[in-house]
């Protein structure tokens, strides 16, 4: 359990670092632990203490450090006049207490007119009966001591960073990375001892790895799973090295039974680092425990992987994502859309998205959730915080900022010819060419459809630029797709998919 060793003690100004040796817990040597939630001036105020260090921590690190590093301490109790905090690891303690130790001690020492000084123990190094003593139901939230409703930029979405399997939305671009996830949280076979998970950025990839940490923390306890970042897998490997000692590492990485390591290819970078994760999954997998990783390009295209490690990845289940296609983009842009409305409610605002802006922002953007979720932030940036109407506008407005700023112009139809020969593998001199072939029929009059309805060119105009052909023949061919995309919603996306690419040319700019 505790020993004098690994106990941690913060010096009362917080200037002076951290001092080792602290004496072991009271409730181990006989004296008595206070609850920070029982009756009485410790009860009642270190709490709204605690609170106050948080929201002070917050503004002076930001939310990217908080977030990652300090919102999940957790307070326990007042154990001899020192306020002892929890970590979630020994990682976590060693890197909390060596970045931003004085910081918390510091914020403390200005809340707490008593002086106490700041202690922060690994969660699994304190005992049950001191952490029995902790309430976090009753302990006083961030928000109270935090931005007032009325300076509120943004409506604050509640449960909007919940990251879980149920509130995961689900479509033919990731249903089978999802499907895993799901049987892994339930602690079921995949029959595979690596899983990778595979696909672009803001797809969804971490959410599937927190979904399934926080399902099994809840079934299996702490100790069953864990999941790391690449950066927090570096910094306790660099840690540990500096130390010449990475037994910390060994110890967090191994105890656990299935291992959560999001952005993969970024540990790849350094042979030493990535032959210490090999070996670690190694010895994971041979006792029957489970490695899921996260990565932005699939394991075939990491060169710094050699011939045992990518046989290895490949020798487990890989699962593709992709972008959402259009009905889960509208799933996504609808969930996001009506959370605004929600918390813009709260604060006297009224935004309502409505069916025509989302199929709008839905067949503009092919783009990744987190994208998406971004796009109606704007419209309400620019609607409801500028006193402005939410109509056509705005959103061709939000659009424009997650295309790069300033409108493009319409398309000549050489660069539409151009973008749709690359897409299916032609050439620009084959889509005109007077060839009958299906693979240079259906690409050219994809190309002509497009012509018309992305140019102000007429039938004939078209017909010119398309090896001199006949109006009637374009007509055919706009008609022909026209009604291909009506009744085929793969085709639509596919279209829609190009026009974006074509929309997306430089050249455009011009």
């Amino acid at each position: 359990m505790i020993s004098k060793q690994s106990t941690t003690r913060f010096s009362p100004n917080g200037a002076g670092g951290v001092s080792r040796g602290a004496e072991p817990f009271a409730n181990e040597q006989g004296a008595p632990a206070r609850a920070v939630s029982s009756a009485g001036r410790a009860g009642d105020q270190i709490p709204v203490i605690w609170a106050d260090v948080r929201a002070a921590l917050r503004r002076r690190l930001g939310d990217v450090k908080f977030d990652s590093w300090l919102a999940r301490l957790e307070l326990v109790a007042e154990v001899n006049g020192e306020v002892l905090l929890s970590a979630a690891s020994e990682h976590e303690r060693t890197r909390v207490e060596a970045d931003f130790g004085h910081f918390i001690q510091q914020a403390w020492s200005q809340a707490d007119r008593d002086g106490r000084t700041v202690r922060i123990e690994a969660r699994e190094r304190i005992s049950n009966d001191v952490m029995a003593l902790a309430r976090p139901h009753e302990t006083v939230a961030d928000e109270e001591f935090e931005v007032p409703l009325d300076e509120a930029v943004l409506p604050a979405i509640a449960g909007e960073d919940d990251q879980t399997l149920e509130n995961f939305m689900v479509g033919d671009s990731n249903r089978v990375a999802f499907g895993l996830a799901r049987r892994l949280a339930m602690g079921a076979s995949v029959s595979a001892h690596v899983v990778t998970i595979v696909g672009p950025h803001g797809v969804g990839k971490t959410h599937l790895l927190r979904g399934i940490e926080g399902a099994l923390r809840a079934a299996k306890g702490e100790g069953s799973v864990l999941y790391m970042s690449s950066e927090d897998f570096l910094h306790a490997f660099i840690d540990g090295v500096k130390r010449k000692d990475t037994s910390d590492l060994r110890t967090m990485f191994r105890r656990a039974r299935v291992v959560l390591l999001d952005d993969f290819q970024f540990i790849c970078a350094k042979p030493g680092t990535l032959v210490e994760f090999f070996s670690h999954m190694r010895a994971i997998v041979a006792n029957g425990g489970v490695v899921v990783l996260a990565a932005d390009q699939t394991p075939a295209l990491i060169d710094q992987l050699d011939e045992r490690m990518r046989d290895e990845i490949h020798g487990g289940v890989i699962a593709q994502m992709e972008l959402p296609e259009r009905n889960l983009r509208r799933e996504i842009l609808r969930a996001r859309a009506d959370a605004v409305s929600v918390a813009a409610a709260a604060i006297d605002s009224e935004f309502q998205l409505t069916e025509e802006w989302i199929d709008l922002l839905a067949d503009r953007l092919p783009a990744s959730g987190r994208a998406l979720c971004g796009a109606v932030r704007n419209v309400y940036c620019g609607t409801v915080l500028a006193g402005k109407p939410l109509d056509r506008a705005a959103v061709e407005k939000s659009i424009q900022l997650q295309m790069g700023g300033a409108p493009s112009k319409a398309p000549r139809i050489d660069t539409i010819k151009d973008v749709t020969a690359r897409a299916y593998g032609v050439t620009k001199a084959e889509l005109e060419s007077p060839c009958r072939k299906r693979q240079y029929a259906l690409p050219r009059q994809y190309a002509m459809y497009l012509s018309r309805q992305m140019t102000k060119c007429s039938y004939p105009q078209i017909g010119r630029m398309f090896g001199d052909r006949d109006h009637t023949t374009v007509l055919f061919a706009y008609r022909k797709i026209a009604a291909m995309v009506a009744s085929n919603e793969s085709m639509a996306e596919e279209l829609r998919q190009l026009e974006q690419r074509i929309m997306a040319d430089p050249r455009n700019a011009r």
